[in-house]
């Protein structure tokens, strides 16, 4: 038998069916969706579609697959080479209570997980119990090669991916194959800017570093009116806009929240299935699949189209503007 699927989601290894198929050819997604864009209900999506949320939204995968035919030994090879890979998996086959296969299994995937983050452009904690040794070791991987060895089907979700962080070698490899398939989805400027407002008001903070520091600055400010301000004038608040090349790629699919929202939060039911059906299409599946998908969640608040002009004075529209005529990330070669 094959070890457990990686921890990371309750119940260790559950047998989940996606609510529709999931296409081989579209295994792996990023997935960038900027602070306070309404990222719940594209989640939704892409899990029922059969995809593992990774990244900032790891913490909402409610489920996880058993391992697949074929992951193991490939990613155990790369790590341990041959012959290491080989005794483990004969051990297990000896003894299935024998933990050694899983355990190595789960500590590389969780390294893999390290070094594709990386790769991403995303920062990761200096201080880690894992192999050090290892981690080199599959960083030497072309990323072909990594997204290969990336076991089941992951949405990998980011917040930004700028094009002087993310890995030179990865952007080459999606330009020249267009995989793994980039969704940017965005929202009103100000809409995406107080719901963050709003949530690191509730503490609806998760591990984001410079979530947990705006949350505490926050804090020390008495009214909406005067966080709504420092939000739209601090550079540093961390809803700033994504790179503006993710606008205009052709490749890259791009998806609104307004369009996600559906009646339930001020948006029309022709919107979200067209919406749905540009993304569905676009993965891989038939067009038919749009219509198996489940509706927006319902109860978020936060996710309702318009919020911003529902609490923003005439100078926070002011502010706003400003904020939108700034210049954008500026882009250095890519080495």
């Amino acid at each position: 038998s094959l070890p457990r699927a990686p921890p990371g989601a309750p119940g260790g290894c559950l047998v989940w069916s996606p609510s529709v198929p999931v296409p081989v050819s579209v295994p792996q997604l990023i997935v960038v969706s900027p602070p306070g864009s309404g990222t719940a209900l594209l989640h939704q999506i892409t899990t029922a579609l059969g995809y593992t949320s990774r990244g900032t939204m790891s913490a909402a995968a409610g489920h996880t697959t058993a391992v697949a035919p074929g992951e193991v030994y490939p990613l155990l090879e790369a790590a341990y080479g041959r012959d290491k890979a080989v005794r483990l998996i004969q051990a297990h086959h000896q003894n299935q209570a024998d933990t050694q296969l899983e355990d190595a299994y789960t500590t590389t995937v969780e390294i893999l997980w390290r070094v594709w983050w990386r790769r991403l452009g995303q920062p990761v904690t200096a201080h880690t119990p894992l192999d050090p040794a290892l981690e080199d070791r599959l960083a030497r991987h072309s990323d072909e090669s990594l997204l290969r060895l990336l076991p089941g089907r992951d949405a990998w979700y980011v917040t930004d991916l700028d094009l002087t962080r993310t890995d030179g070698g990865l952007l080459r490899h999606w330009a020249a194959t267009g995989r793994p398939a980039i969704i940017y989805h965005h929202r009103d400027a100000g809409d995406r800017i107080i719901s963050l407002v709003q949530n690191l008001s509730r503490g609806q903070v998760g591990t984001m570093p410079h979530h947990l520091i705006y949350q505490g600055i926050l804090a020390t400010l008495p009214t909406t009116d005067a966080k709504l301000t420092l939000a739209l004038t601090d550079p540093d608040f961390p809803a700033t806009r994504p790179a503006t090349w993710l606008h205009h790629h052709p490749d890259v699919i791009t998806v609104t929240h307004e369009d996600l929202a559906g009646p339930a939060y001020g948006g029309t039911t022709h919107a979200r299935n067209a919406a749905l059906t540009r993304l569905t299409t676009a993965l891989g599946h038939p067009q038919e699949t749009a219509t198996a998908l489940p509706d927006a969640p319902s109860g978020l608040p936060g996710l309702t189209v318009g919020a911003f002009k529902k609490h923003a004075t005439p100078h926070h529209q002011q502010l706003l503007a400003s904020h939108l005529s700034l210049p954008g990330p500026t882009h250095r070669p890519i080495p």
